[in-house]
Order: structure tokens, then sequence, then C-alpha cells
């Protein structure tokens, strides 16, 4: 497998043939959306970037992860680290492929006020079984942030953990991190997307490994869900890839962490790839099938529709994101569905422009009462979304939530990654929608991309600026900050010539008025003080937090 064998489209992630669907966009908080991390301790979040086709020496594509650490002034290269298999202090070692890095997620599994992280690594073989998959965990401590100390490798031949290791089960290929049973330490939500259940291959599932004091994450407890456990609502069938893509909230604010799962190809009748989420709430025991959801863009509850309908590829629940839109104290999703066809409203067809779903958060769980539909062609009350939906622009291939105007209301970044800008073809933006005492809304939205005056650097052919989005607090201020993966940005060789799809990350600081381009920061790793050196095809940005 060649080291570009990772590439994106509208309709999924495409490695060597197999469609898969997205990496998730990182750890979520209990209380609000995407979170990067605080390692250290200082109150101030700090950055983990995937490099997932990193070469380690001669070992191509193993995959690494840049961690940069969060100061008063926002991100600086101090004390920056650069992760890999070879110095995690484990019995573990990069080899060609693995792709270390794929998917990220952070949260305090020991309890002990330093937050962790969890490194994807998908294509990790287990013995001689090929692209099992494999989870690597740094815990944090204070002044350094993350350690070797009591770094752990976990994979479905661990003691414990239910499954087994099967070919190409791409365990790790999403991540989320929050509390399900309310002990007070973050659990870990791994996405199995490719595993087979019974006869049905690449149906998916989910380990959920539970946090504690003694040694951080456990196998005792440990639980595997699919959608024939126990009463999941639905059916395990061949490819629907339950478990592409996770998110945490609490959306009935019962103190339990809930957990949405992404079902991107489920069918929804003989509607093939329209997707759905199934969502698995929290208690005392942990995640449980009591209570439990599926939605979908046909589901119906109360006589309240889900807007739009179920289409063919349309990959409804590809990303997902949690966040108070209405800072009413019950966590909200957002689902996104970037194969989303539209209208172009001359009876002509705007082929995957992209689409997302939000369902909010009641006493009783997620509801279908005030559920909204936003698209690059929508206007609400004379107020239009910014831009226009374009062909395979991918609207909602990646989710963020986050309070970028500390107004109390979280605010949602949708990932528009084929967006093209003039000429340059799938140059990508970030659309901004804002939170009210009604949800998001369309009032002051914006649109993020590298030709907005004073956004460090310039929006080139294939950049796919918004493949991945996170947010933290990187200046420990009161505003949410938004980090862009920028993963086949080309950068300068400094002689005249270019290291194509390095890869880098844009960092928008939040404000007031919701995020603006002062300060904004360009992170790569040609940068000065950033570890680590630019080369071709790197995809530094592939995976945020």
């Amino acid at each position: 497998m060649s080291k570009t064998a990772w590439f994106r489209t509208p309709r999924g992630l495409v490695l060597a043939g197999v469609l898969v669907a997205a990496l998730v966009v990182g750890r979520q908080d209990p209380a609000v959306g995407q979170v990067a991390g605080d390692f250290n301790g200082d109150n101030r979040d700090d950055l983990a970037i995937g490099v997932l086709a990193e070469d380690v020496g001669s070992i191509q594509a193993a995959g690494a992860v840049n961690v940069l650490y969060g100061r008063s002034g926002g991100l600086r290269p101090f004390g920056n680290q650069l992760w890999d298999q070879g110095n995690l202090g484990l019995p573990v070692t990069p080899e060609d492929n693995d792709r270390f890095g794929s998917a990220l997620a952070a949260g305090d599994f020991d309890g002990d006020g330093f937050d962790d992280l969890a490194i994807g690594v998908p294509l990790e073989s287990i013995g001689s079984v090929e692209a099992a998959g494999l989870v690597n965990v740094l815990y944090g401590a204070p002044a350094t942030g993350l350690t070797t100390v009591g770094a752990q490798s976990w994979h479905q031949n661990v003691g414990g953990v239910p499954g087994s290791v099967e070919e190409r089960d791409f365990f790790g290929l999403s991540l989320a991190a929050g509390d399900f049973n309310n002990d007070g330490f973050d659990d870990l939500a791994i996405g199995v997307p490719l595993e087979g259940i019974g006869s049905n291959i690449e149906a998916g599932a989910v380990n959920v490994l539970y946090g504690g004091a003694a040694a951080g994450l456990t196998s005792v407890g440990a639980q595997i869900w699919h959608q024939n456990s126990g009463d999941v609502l639905g059916r395990a069938e061949l490819g629907d890839q339950f478990g592409s893509s996770l998110a945490v909230g609490d959306f009935d604010n019962d103190g339990f962490d809930d957990l949405a799962i992404g079902v991107p190809l489920e069918g929804v009748g003989s509607i093939g790839a329209a997707g759905a989420v199934n969502v698995l709430y929290g208690a005392a025991g942990g995640l449980s099938d009591v209570r439990n959801q599926i939605w979908d863009q046909d589901a119906v509850q109360n006589k309240i529709a889900i807007r739009d309908v179920a289409e063919t590829g349309n990959q409804f629940g590809f990303s997902l994101a949690v966040g108070d839109f209405d800072n009413d104290g019950f966590d909200d999703l957002a689902i996104g569905v970037p194969g989303e066809d539209l209208s172009d409203g001359t009876g002509g067809t705007i082929i995957a422009a992209g689409a997302i779903n939000v369902l909010y958060g009641t006493a009783s769980g997620l509801s279908a009462a005030g559920n909204q539909f936003w698209h690059q062609n929508r206007r609400e009350n004379k107020i239009a979304v910014k831009q226009v939906a374009e062909e395979l622009d991918g609207f909602g291939w990646s989710l963020a939530a986050g309070d970028f105007d500390s107004d109390g209301f979280d605010d949602l970044a949708v990932g528009v990654p084929g967006e093209g800008l003039g000429t340059n073809f799938q140059a990508g933006a970030v659309n901004l929608l804002y939170g009210a005492a009604k949800g998001l809304n369309a009032k002051g939205n914006q649109i993020w991309h590298q030709n907005i005056k004073g956004v460090r650097e310039k929006a080139g052919v294939f950049d796919q600026f918004g493949s991945s989005l996170t947010v933290g607090r990187f200046d420990g201020g009161s505003h949410d900050d938004l980090a862009i993966g920028v993963p086949f940005e080309s950068l300068s060789d400094g002689a005249g010539g270019a290291v194509s799809q390095a890869g880098a990350v844009n960092v928008l600081y939040g404000a007031g008025v919701g995020l603006t381009a002062d300060g904004n920061q360009l992170w790569h790793q040609n940068r000065a003080g950033v570890l680590g050196v630019a080369e071709p095809g790197d995809l530094f940005g592939w995976a945020l937090p």
C-alpha cells in the first residue's frame, strides 16, 4: 500500500478500494463539543495533531502525533512533542502503514486532573492478523504534559476486551471519551467499523473501556456494542460500518454521558447507504440499551418527522458533534450528511453538496421536536448561509461545537473540504452557525477559508481545509478557539519547490464577536521549533482530537 493510498471523497473515505466512513473528530466534553485536552493541567488546552502517513526512519507511513501546548498567547512550539510507536515506552514498534494517529481522543481516564490521549492505530497488525487495529494511550502529567509513564496498548486480544482480532477490523478508526457511568473517570469508546457480526462482514461494532483511579483505562467491565447486541435498535448487516463516527454528550442531562454512534452506510428500507445514528444512554453500570434510539432521515417521533428524507448515498451519521446550542442544559447532536444531494431550484440536482441535521436534547433524551436541516442553499429569516451549495462540496464532512463568542450558547463549525475557491478545486472551507435561545440560526453566520483576508496561507487545489476540526481554549481565555485540519496542504521546501500534501493546521481564535482572523496561526512540521520534518504525503492534520 503506498503512502497516498488514503484519500477523501464526498461519498466517503477510500482506503485501497474500501469505502470507510469518517475518521471521528475527537473527544466530546461532558458539557460541550470537541475539546482538545489539557495534558499538563495549566488550564490552557493543548493540541494533538495526527500525522497518519508520517515515516518513522525508513518505515513508511507508520504514523505519528505532534502535540502543541497552550500558553497565555495561544499555542506555541515551546515544549512541543512528537510521538510515534518507537518512543511510547511500550513493546510496540512502528511498521509500514500502521497509520498511528488516524484518530485521537482526549479524556481524563485516571481522574488525576490531567487529560490523557488515546491514539488510534487502525491498520496495526496483531500477530499475523493484518489491520486488526490497536489503540495506544498516553497519560498526562504536570508541567511536561504527556509522558510514557503508564502508557497502554489495547486491542481485542487483550484479556477482558470483548471480541477477537480479525483481519481488517480497523479497531481504533474512531474514538470518543466521556464518563458513561458518572464515577468521575472518563471512559473510552473505540470504533471497530469493519468488525464482522456473524456472517455480516463490515457490520461494525464499538468497544468501551472504563476508566479508574489505579491505572486509568481497564478491561474490567469492558463492553462491545453492535446492532445485534441486546435490544439495540437496527440490525447488523453487511457493510453498515456501525461505529465509523462517535460522539459523547449528556442528552438527557442526568449526569451520565451518552454515546451517539454513526452508521453511515446503514440501509434505510431499500435505500442503500442512507445512514443512521444509534444512541446509547449512560447509567450507573455504564452504557445501556435501555431507552436506546436509532435515527435516520425517514424517522418520525411523536408525529414529528426528521427533516429531509433518506436517499441513497447520503451517509447520514458520517460525522457527529455535540453542543448545547440553545443553552437549555441538555446537549444537542449535530449529524453530518456530506453525501446529501440538493435541488438546484431548476429541476436539477447538486450531487453530494452536503447537509447537516440537528437533534435537540430533552429530559427524555434526543427528540425530533425542533429538529433542523442546514446546508449552503438554506435561507432563514431572509439570511442566507454563506457560500452556495455546489457539487461535491461535502458540507458536513466534519463537525465541531464550541462557544466561540462566549455568550453561553454553543456554536457549530461545519467542515466543507470539497469547497472550490475560484479555480482551486477542493480548496476547502468551514461554515460557522451560531447558537441562540431557539438553537442554531443563520444570524451572523460565517465562512472561513484560506483566501479570507488575514488568514494565514493561501487556498490551493485539493488542500481540503476543514477536513478535521477540534475546539479548545488554547490561550486559556473565555472564548473557545477552532483548530482546522488542512491535511493535503502543500508547503514550500525553501528552495522554490513544494512539499506535496505535507499538511497543516490553521487555528482561529474566539472573541466577543465570534471567530476572527486576529492572531490566527498556521502550524506544520516546517515551522520553526515544531518537531519533525514536512515530507510529501505526511497528511499532518488528518486527525484532531
